[in-house]
């Protein structure tokens, strides 16, 4: 277990950051309380996520947003004149490390509460829930559907149960003149992309477009790519889509446009390419859609404030529009939020009771607004829709907040 500590620098940028508003005026009236991770100075929180194994190169940039997102508003001051500091703790990307770590966060660590950056967090999950400990991360398994201590931004598709789908992709293939799909998946795989597979398959069915499917390996062969080339081409595909990492898909978007094939609709269950994938094959991957985050509105103040507080306290992030790293800052800004709405004296208790009351929570204006306790266990309708532009070296928004309705499939 490493720690990684934002201590609190000369508040030189008072209030720089619209999402770390003072919060300093109630310190006095604070000074006595010394639960679990809170002293009179500080409040400590614990990180798990895959610093090790198969999944460390995906989720390391959360860290970066996180260390952004804390440090702005440690800066100017911290919540009730409480710095936020975290320990992290490497869960290697496997539920059993995940349970190990949970435990040691919460009996030896003495943390407040945790950050589940991991595709694994079911490990711990019913230790901390049993503790009562305030959870916030990426919500990719059913257990952010049965723990109320728990919260996320957005519960995935493969959160769900396989027979709850939304018709909101369907609608929006269909709004871009899609009518034959392709749906590209790993059925050898961990079954999540089965699941979102499945859910997608109901939601383009339920706008009338006509689905065929495809195998590929998460690591697609030669042959694999071949064979769905040549699918697309023969039943004039126009929509193509797949749960697959966006590195996979991107190498299967650019043999298909390479073949000449330009499929209307093109949609990504995953996050956006990044900028190494964008330099890689560059206008191949123009029109390529994912729905998972919105990068900053550059003209907004919350894109002023993310990248300020990124440039000053991420010096380490290459890609600045990384998608992992917003999603750290936004479960950063969802502490912050949870510890405001504790009040001066935060209990875990008051945390969770408090968090869950929030309604229309949209981190500042990066992410559609959130209502904790209605949202609770269930897929959003609504999506914010980002494409590749026409020359391949960025992004678009094309909807902030594209909605459709709750089908059972």
């Amino acid at each position: 277990m490493k720690v990684r500590s934002l201590s609190a620098l000369p508040v030189a940028l008072l209030c720089l950051v619209p999402l770390a508003a003072c919060h300093s005026g109630a310190a006095t009236s604070a000074s006595g309380c010394d639960g679990p991770g809170v002293s009179k100075n500080e409040v400590r929180v614990g990180l798990i996520y895959p610093d090790t194994g198969a999944l460390a190169r995906t989720f390391l940039p959360v860290r970066s947003g996180l260390n952004a997102r804390l440090g702005a508003v440690n800066e100017s001051g911290g919540v009730n004149g409480r710095q936020i500091h975290y320990t992290w703790s490497d869960d290697r990307g496997r539920p059993d490390s995940n349970a190990v770590v949970s435990r040691e966060l919460v009996e030896k660590g003495q943390n407040f509460a945790a950050i589940e950056a991991t595709a694994v967090s079911a490990g711990g999950a019913a230790y901390l829930a049993e503790n009562n400990i305030p959870v916030v991360g990426i919500a990719a398994e059913p257990a952010w559907t049965q723990y109320r201590n728990m919260f996320t931004y957005q519960l995935a598709q493969n959160a769900a149960p396989v027979t709850d789908a939304v018709t909101t992709f369907g609608k929006y293939a269909r709004a871009q003149g899609g009518t034959r799909a392709l749906l590209v998946s790993d059925p050898a795989g961990l079954g999540i992309s089965d699941g979102i597979a499945r859910q997608m398959r109901g939601s383009l069915e339920s706008a009338g477009i006509s689905v065929l499917s495809a195998p590929a390996d998460e690591s697609p062969s030669d042959r694999q790519v071949a064979d769905i080339v040549r699918l697309v081409n023969t039943n004039q595909v126009d929509v193509l889509t797949s749960p697959l990492t966006i590195a996979s898909f991107a190498r299967i978007v650019a043999a298909v446009r390479q073949s000449g094939a330009r499929p209307k609709v093109i949609l990504s269950d995953n996050q956006p390419p990044n900028a190494v994938l964008l330099q890689q094959y560059g206008p191949l991957l123009a029109g390529l859609t994912t729905y998972i985050i919105q990068p900053p509105d550059p003209g907004s103040p919350s894109a002023a404030a993310y990248t300020a507080a990124i440039t000053r306290f991420a010096p380490e992030l290459g890609d600045k529009q990384d998608a992992l790293a917003e999603i750290g800052y936004i479960l950063g800004d969802m502490v912050i939020r949870g510890l405001e709405a504790a009040g001066p004296c935060p209990t875990r208790q008051s945390f969770i009771t408090g968090l869950r009351a929030v309604k229309n929570y949209t981190a500042g204006g990066l992410i559609p607004g959130v209502d904790f306790e209605r949202d609770f266990g269930r897929v959003p309708v609504c999506y914010p829709f980002t494409a590749v532009n026409a020359t391949g070296t960025g992004l678009t928004v094309v909807s902030p907040s594209f909605c459709g309705e709750r089908i059972t499939i």
